[in-house]
């Protein structure tokens, strides 16, 4: 069983999220020069495409897998991006605490909210990927990053007078 809270260096109690990244892996990592390398060339951030994939959540072993994938410069229109980018990241989600995560909402949660956490790897790899191939590098803006509550069912309330 995993413990839901955690002493930080602090001494304060912070919550361990019930839905844990357990694993990480890359999948596809590409990158093809259309022009001559140049610090001074950039591409186009807003041009990127990322698409989001899951598993169907495996109760044995409490895991669902997602995938996020950017490409840029892959389209036909698409003629003036300096690269061609491929980057596909695999994500190993396990619920940890299924009495706080209702396993019902774990397809919506897959789809919603695991790609915020999967952003800051991919980020890096486009940075990274764009940074070493001899362009500016390439950074993905930030994401406002919603958050994902499941509201508790509400007791209903003791009636005065009851009992009487």
């Amino acid at each position: 069983m995993v413990s839901t809270m955690k002493k930080n260096s602090t001494n304060a109690t912070s919550t361990i999220y019930p839905v844990q990244l357990i694993s990480l892996g890359v999948k596809e990592l590409s990158i093809k020069s259309n022009v001559q390398p140049d610090v001074d060339v950039e591409a186009d951030a807003s041009k990127c495409s990322i698409r989001i994939g899951s598993t169907d959540y495996d109760k044995k072993e409490k895991v669902i897998v997602v995938t996020l994938r950017l490409e840029l410069g892959t389209s036909p229109n698409e003629t003036d991006s300096p690269f061609t980018m491929k980057i596909e990241l695999v994500g190993f989600f396990q619920v940890m605490d299924e009495i706080h995560f209702p396993i019902q909402h774990i397809s919506d949660w897959a789809n919603q909210n695991a790609p915020f956490v999967l952003y800051p790897y991919l980020r890096e790899h486009v940075f990274g990927l764009s940074a070493r191939c001899g362009f500016k590098p390439l950074i993905l803006p930030l994401l406002e990053v919603p958050t994902f509550k499941i509201d508790k069912p509400k007791q209903p309330k003791p009636r005065r007078g009851a009992g009487k």
